[in-house]
């Protein structure tokens, strides 16, 4: 008897022998969420459903360097940076700093991470610098996406990123945390340019009296972001798009309409398609609204030191989609302005409309001539760059449907 149930303790001990680790996107990783590298580099799933697998024996690094410590029940001492080792199924080890093996989704740290930006050498159209975004571990930086910035009129013109198919399995339930610009706004107080008396102020001195007619209850300027928040799998992916190299000035109607439409259909066909994107989000022209004397004005949300206006409001938001390894792409293009009557915008579409009608993309659920949710259209990206001329140079020799 003492030998069968010592049998049993020693199988229940040894029920990870010879196993993989599996993590699951949704399921595993809990908030808030140290910062994971595996072998040197930001954690990415392995399949399009979100899951991490390891084999036994294979480490990952968690950190929440810059904000706290790691939390697990078992851990022996604090730790700011530590490995731990797969052991099977959810669980992990470390002999130095954990009592007994620790299962995966009990790993916190007590606040989350800080992210930040680095101006790197590399420069993008007409010379722009381009900054990264991401996380520093032990005196090396890991980037999330790269931000080409116009630093003269404090602009994003894009951010660059991947996306595949497991960025639909994106971690859930990460609070959304307060924009951060480092020091690449310099003394320009962009933080309160974007609340609600600060864009009011600042479109009143270009509009005059009309200001009520554009900024209302229903219909403002949103920090709209170019890589979206769920465009990233994990926490620390997703709170890093939180800085303000990464936004512009979006009407909310647009931003919570056919630019979020866009975001979400989009992330799930590419789940479906399984295809490996390079995207590039951005930013072109600067809008216009009529002033108390008819005239139409560009508006921007502040004038620099040289009166110079800065911080544009951009005319166009789009986002160019490109799969590398068959060299196929595709432009969407939305107008940032409620204001103009669809005879109006569609004298902006600055390209033949290849997605209106098409039964190419039936994944596509847009409204795009609904001035409140923004108005859209869609370009070969031959055709885009003909207006557009900052995408970098790549090949394209086919359309992405």
């Amino acid at each position: 008897m003492f030998r069968r149930i010592y049998m049993v303790i020693l199988c229940a001990l040894n029920i990870h022998h010879g196993q993989r680790c599996r993590i699951n996107s949704r399921m595993h990783f809990g908030e808030p969420l140290p910062i994971i590298l595996k072998d040197g580099r930001l954690l990415e799933p392995t399949d399009k459903y979100g899951n991490v697998d390891l084999q036994q024996g294979e480490t990952l690094t968690l950190s929440c360097e810059g904000a706290s410590h790691i939390s697990h029940p078992n851990a022996k001492h604090d730790e700011i940076t530590a490995d731990i080792t797969c052991i099977g199924g959810d669980n992990f080890k470390n002999d130095d700093w954990l009592n007994s093996p620790a299962i995966f989704t009990m790993f916190r740290c007590l606040y989350p991470p800080n992210y930040s930006s680095q101006r790197t050498n590399r420069t993008c159209f007409d010379g722009h610098p381009i900054i990264e975004v991401g996380y520093r571990v032990q005196n090396e930086f890991y980037p999330v996406y790269e931000s080409c910035f116009n630093e003269a009129s404090l602009n994003a013109v894009y951010s660059k990123y991947t996306q595949k198919a497991y960025n639909a399995n994106y971690q859930t339930k990460v609070e959304r945390p307060f924009f951060i610009a480092n020091d690449n706004y310099g003394f320009v107080p962009v933080e309160s340019l974007f609340s609600p008396k600060g864009q009011k102020a600042a479109v009143a001195q270009l509009v005059g009296p009309m200001i009520d007619s554009y900024v209302t209850e229903n219909e403002f300027l949103s920090r709209g972001h170019l890589a979206a928040k769920t465009d990233f799998v994990f926490a620390f992916g997703e709170r890093s798009t939180f800085h303000y190299v990464n936004c512009a000035p979006q009407w909310t109607g647009f931003n919570g309409g056919n630019w979020n439409t866009l975001e979400v259909d989009l992330r799930n066909h590419i789940h479906v398609a399984e295809y490996n994107t390079v995207v590039y989000t951005g930013t072109f022209g600067v809008t216009q609204l009529l002033n108390q004397y008819g005239r139409r004005v560009d508006i921007f949300l502040y004038t620099d030191v040289n009166n110079n206006p800065v911080i544009p409001v951009p005319q166009y938001f789009y986002k160019v989609v490109y799969e590398p390894s068959t060299k196929r792409g595709i432009a969407f293009v939305g107008i940032n302005n409620p204001y103009y009557t669809l005879a109006e915008a569609r004298e902006m579409f600055f390209c033949e409309d290849i997605c209106r009608g098409s039964r190419h993309f039936p994944w596509l659920s847009w409204d795009p001539d609904n001035p409140n949710e923004g108005y859209t259209f869609c370009c070969t990206v031959p055709n885009f760059r003909e207006t557009v001329h900052h995408l970098p140079i790549f090949d394209v020799t086919g359309l992405l449907t």
